[in-house]
């Protein structure tokens, strides 16, 4: 028995695998932002925010942060050229942020997107945004406390958090992509002079084509309330009444029930109604406090001005053929005979959209 044992023992080992995919961090140069433009000659120009990590024995290591950029007729060998000017290999497998300059999401973003998807060394949570201008103005950016693509996930992560700007990354746009039955729209990044970044809203898209049109702060975030997408949070300053006796009033979401349907008539003809509730919180309201608070006037007025914006918002959506509430899905699963003959890329334009908000104020704070 004992030699049995032995034999097991010496045997066992030679049948073990090793760790032969394993990739050490000093012979990998990471990738953690990404931008890419179309130049004035056509040709696309793309540059990677790396961290080049060197050993410097004894457990230290020092880190740098470089931008390294090509420029290639296509996508095609673009990676090639950036791996041959830093040492060890390229790794965007923890790429955080892909920024696509607007001139060139214009023309459509599959072919960019599709790089990340088909390769498995990809980061499928990498955040994608559209920028105003140059991509590769803000990825240049040099900030003294942290890599830029760094700053920019912590933007996009804030926003997020406040209901400004939907929940997108490299995996959900690429479904939306696929997806004929809906639009998507993508956060909106804006280099504010030599050294400040905003995220000025979002950008509507036409299949995976940039329209051109955007939202502010303040649309794109009453949009993803039409849309069920209430975050963490969602704050609005909303101005109230006549231009003459224009009111300002801050408030928050605290819960939201929204209602969407679409409707065809036996004429094809198609509708969409838009229902929203929303609970809120009046965080700040000058008025005269002698008179008291008329909580019934306010649910009145704040109704009626966030229905207003909302029409605003869904003509806006129908002038850039955005399908962004996924009505055309709508259509294919409850009515797929109808969906099957007709053009939706010419039908959209032509629906009617019904919104209609209703706002309850269930806590005023303490001074009211």
């Amino acid at each position: 028995m004992r030699k049995i044992l032995i034999k097991i023992l010496f045997i066992v080992p030679f049948m073990l695998t090793g760790c032969w995919d394993q990739k050490l961090l000093v012979n990998r140069t990471l990738v953690n932002g990404i931008s890419m433009d179309i130049t004035e000659e056509g040709k696309i120009k793309g540059s990677v925010r790396v961290l080049n990590i060197q050993s410097k024995g004894g457990g230290q290591f020092e880190i740098q942060d470089e931008l390294v950029s090509a420029v290639r007729p296509t996508t095609i060998g673009i990676g090639l050229d950036m791996d041959s000017k830093v040492p060890g290999s390229l790794d965007a497998s923890k790429a955080h942020v892909v920024i696509i300059g607007e001139e060139l999401a214009k023309r459509g973003i599959q072919p960019y997107i599709e790089l990340f998807y088909r390769n498995v060394d990809s980061f499928m949570s990498s955040k994608i945004v559209i920028s105003k201008g140059k991509a590769n103005k803000i990825l240049s950016m040099e900030k003294e406390k942290s890599p830029i693509a760094f700053v920019i996930l912590q933007l996009l992560n804030g926003m997020e958090a406040d209901t400004v700007i939907p929940k997108e990354t490299t995996f959900t746009v690429w479904k939306k992509i696929l997806d004929p039955g809906k639009d998507m729209i993508l956060p909106y990044l804006e280099r504010v002079g030599s050294n400040k970044l905003e995220v000025a809203g979002v950008a509507l898209f036409n299949d995976d084509q940039y329209t051109g049109t955007t939202f502010s702060k303040e649309k794109s975030s009453i949009l993803l309330l039409l849309m069920k997408q209430l975050s963490k949070t969602n704050r609005m300053a909303i101005l109230l009444g006549p231009e003459s006796d224009r009111r300002s009033i801050a408030i928050s979401s605290r819960d939201l029930r929204r209602n969407l349907e679409v409707i065809v008539d036996k004429d094809n003809k198609i509708t969409c109604k838009i229902d929203v509730k929303m609970n809120v919180t009046v965080r700040s309201y000058p008025h005269d406090i002698k008179n008291g608070l008329n909580i019934k006037k306010l649910n009145k007025d704040l109704s009626e001005e966030l229905t207003k914006q909302a029409k605003e918002i869904t003509n806006t959506l129908l002038k850039a053929n955005c399908d962004a509430f996924g009505i055309g899905r709508q259509i294919s699963s409850f009515h797929p005979e109808l969906w099957k003959k007709i053009n939706w890329e010419e039908e959209y334009k032509d629906i009617q959209f019904e919104p209609n908000v209703k706002v309850n104020i269930i806590e005023t704070g303490n001074v009211f």
